[in-house]
């Protein structure tokens, strides 16, 4: 506090010495401004441009008045009054001060013009003194140095008017991995740190897909650095439409278990009840499916790595594969018992909640297993769903999602206790999508498996769900569910509206670079250690 203290009450006297300096004799003055040819000759124009027309030739060494800077060009006067345009390199500009008579110190000034008196003679006893008049010479130095002092400080200090230095922007956000935009220009993802911002007001944004953005116009100022840390705001999801109702005929279900989606948006679904596959476009409408007298389709997904239809049935041992009309193509049996839904992987390996076994199969585009993994005795795994290093499944009788490696290796679990979680998905985002069976919701996680969200209820209605079963996320973040005690498809549309508001703290502290003060703004001296003591810094200064 004293520190700052002292360093205003600097700033203080200067200033007030400035104030004093400004009306005393040394600002009685005129200055003016000469543009001094140093080229051989130079060409005055009658437009600051090389496409105006000479009105003068100036020699080398000719005296200029300069009346404007224009930068790359000068308007001068010459001493004839002929008034210009000379380009800039082509003159040396001084700067002469001329003192006006008035204003001259009484040193300078002439004697007053008196009649000549002869001398007289002192009387007889008197004493004779002499006057001597002290000279403001010293004085003028030492104002001037002043001033000049003052005058330095203010314009060339750190953040001073000539030497404003830039910023730095240090950017996080939640969740990361979002773009940096400075006026609408993208820099970085998070976290990051955008360099060289030059002071004055920016537009910051901070934007994420599927998620509201973060932005503010800041005040940015020179060696600053500034911290961000933004907390964006998910959008929600409203119900949008369903299709189907409990029926045997087309476009009806009875206890739809899954669902994928193609390339066009095209939608197929085990209906389980009905023993059968079912497709439909994008609006829900029928348009074909593949019937069975005895096996019950209970898993179905979607590969775009061969453009096949796969699908398991609870009571079946074999992984089949159908093209886009769901005609069978060919199939592989694994001793799959009770298997339930499907996921696929970017390389197009399909992996197999086989819920009778308490374990995962992970198999190629043909069927052959390639891997298998527990997931724990009377654990019921319903789904696996594999993005990137992670394979989340969800665990019914467990009420938990595992996470593992591809290769079945655990890594861990969601803390959030969800009644049965059912079907599973990831989104293209990393986001993890959760239907809980028993709870009548879908909840949506990020991917250590903290909660972003959860909507649905029980109820027959078009918000409602009653028993949900297997999710598919589409590209725009909308979702697909199986209500399967409503026996239908549901689609939730992600609003234009988030959940909560788009926040960020920021914080900001000076740059420290050498100096008196080390990278993290504690005091040194020189180079040395951080000294805490008062007296051994001072003592570490004198020396």
């Amino acid at each position: 506090m004293k520190k700052k203290l002292r360093g205003k009450g600097v700033v203080y006297l200067l200033g007030l010495l400035f104030m004093m300096l400004a009306f005393s004799p040394v600002f009685a003055q005129t200055v003016k401004k000469y543009a001094i040819v140093k080229a051989s000759a130079a060409n005055i124009r009658s437009a600051p441009s090389k496409n105006g027309s000479i009105v003068h030739v100036a020699m080398k060494g000719e005296k200029l008045e300069l009346v404007e800077d224009l930068g790359t060009w000068l308007k001068v006067r010459t001493k004839t009054g002929i008034v210009g345009f000379i380009y800039s390199p082509l003159v040396q500009v001084e700067i002469e001060k001329v003192v006006t008579p008035a204003e001259q110190p009484p040193s300078q000034q002439p004697p007053p013009t008196t009649s000549v008196q002869p001398p007289t003679t002192p009387p007889s006893g008197a004493r004779t003194t002499v006057s001597k008049k002290r000279s403001l010479l010293p004085l003028y130095i030492a104002g001037g140095l002043a001033v000049a002092g003052a005058t330095a400080y203010i314009l060339f200090r750190k953040g001073g008017l000539l030497n404003r230095g830039t910023a730095t922007l240090r950017v996080n956000s939640t969740p990361s991995e979002a773009k940096v935009y400075v006026d609408g220009g993208e820099k970085c993802e998070t976290p990051c740190t955008v360099e060289n911002v030059s002071p004055g007001t920016h537009t910051i944004k901070v934007v994420r897909e599927l998620y509201g953005e973060w932005s503010r116009e800041m005040e940015v100022k020179g060696y600053q650095e500034y911290d961000i840390n933004a907390t964006l705001a998910p959008y929600g999801y409203e119900p949008d439409f369903c299709f189907g109702s409990i029926g045997s005929g087309d476009g009806q279900f009875y206890h739809p278990w899954d669902l994928t989606v193609d390339n066009d948006g095209n939608i197929y679904v085990a209906d389980w009840g009905n023993k059968r596959f079912q497709k439909f476009d994008s609006s829900g409408n029928f348009i074909t499916k593949h019937s069975y007298t005895t096996f019950r389709p209970s898993g179905i997904v979607f590969s775009p790595s061969n453009n096949r239809i796969y699908g398991v049935m609870n009571n079946s041992i074999c992984l089949r594969w159908y093209n886009f009309n769901l005609d069978y193509i060919s199939g592989h049996c694994l001793g799959l018992n009770n298997p339930r839904y499907l996921g696929r992987d970017s390389s197009g390996n399909i992996y197999i909640a086989d819920a009778g076994n308490d374990r995962i199969v992970k198999t190629n585009s043909e069927g052959i297993e390639i891997a298998e993994w527990s997931t724990g005795s009377g654990s019921w795994p319903m789904e696996a769903a594999p993005y990137e290093d992670n394979v989340y499944v969800s665990l019914c009788w467990k009420n938990k999602v595992k996470i593992y490696s591809p290769s079945g290796t655990e890594k861990g679990e969601f803390s959030r206790t969800i009644n049965c979680p059912d079907g599973i998905t990831v989104d293209r985002m990393g986001h993890v999508y959760v239907v809980a069976h028993n709870d009548n919701r879908v909840y949506k996680f990020m991917s250590d498996g903290t909660e972003i969200l959860h909507f649905g209820r029980y109820g027959t209605g078009r918000g409602n769900f009653h028993a949900p079963a297997g999710i598919e996320v589409l590209e725009n973040g909308d979702v697909l569910i199986a209500d399967d005690y409503n026996h239908r498809i549901c689609k939730w549309r992600m609003t234009e509206e988030t959940v909560t508001t788009a926040r960020a703290k920021i914080t900001v502290k000076r740059k420290r670079s050498g100096g008196f003060y080390g990278r993290r703004g504690r005091f040194t001296a020189g180079a040395g250690a951080p000294v805490k003591n008062i007296k051994e810094r001072r003592r570490r200064i004198k020396k």
